[in-house]
């Protein structure tokens, strides 16, 4: 049969000498000499908590929190690095092979997170038209790019290091543009790569990438 119960403590005296046992009430304080935690609620204990660390395996662990500060989680920086540039302007009108931002006013932006060797993860290379990574990881390029002009199809190039990764072959054409188009690539990078996305006309029709379009890289791990 189930019957209720009420935690105890025992009570000391003016000398500090055990007086007997009395039942806790929701205001009672026990002091740190007395085996206590001095504190009437969980928050007043002001805990900050720098290691974690297990003697065995764990299985799951839940943590609740309203802001978390770290430098790295997994070898990784924290916040993930990432960089993000977008056209001002329109780009080059060619039909050569061009870098997405060349011929434009390009606003980037970068995380500004640092690695081990004490240089930004990801910077923007204004006068290439390039990001360069400063870290080997797995990243994400994303373009979206609307064109103009054109009579035909045109290649669309993901670049590493000026070498495709990925290649993409959509129709732009003059009597339906602008036209919007996007690609995405996943995959290595070492320190030193840098990578483009490149546009470059398969007929005599030049083409360009107006104002609008945009390239961003991400560090997924």
């Amino acid at each position: 049969m189930a019957t209720s119960r009420s935690p105890v403590y025992i009570g000391f005296d003016s000398t500090n000498s055990p007086s007997g046992l009395n039942i806790y009430q929701d205001d009672d304080v026990i002091s740190e000499a007395n085996g206590g935690t001095g504190v009437t609620s969980f928050s007043e204990l002001n805990l900050h908590c720098s290691t974690l660390g297990a003697t065995s395996s764990v299985s799951a662990v839940y943590v609740s929190a309203t802001d978390i500060t770290a430098s790295t989680l997994n070898s990784m920086p924290y916040p993930p690095p990432f960089g993000y540039a977008q056209l001002d302007d329109d780009g080059t009108s060619t039909v050569d092979e061009k870098n997405l931002g060349d011929g434009a006013t390009v606003t980037s932006v970068t995380s500004n997170t640092y690695g081990s060797s004490g240089i930004h993860d990801i910077t923007w290379d204004n006068n290439n038209k390039y990001f360069n990574v400063s870290a080997a990881g797995t990243y994400e390029i994303l373009g979206i790019m609307v064109f103009e002009g054109g009579s035909t199809l045109v290649n669309l190039s993901v670049q590493k290091n000026g070498s495709d990764v990925l290649v993409s072959q959509p129709r732009v054409h003059s009597t339906i543009d602008p036209l919007e188009h996007s690609m995405r690539w996943v995959g290595a990078g070492a320190a030193g790569d840098y990578f483009a996305i490149t546009y470059d006309a398969t007929a005599s029709n030049a083409v360009k990438p107006i104002a609008g379009s945009t390239i961003t890289i991400k560090r997924l791990k």
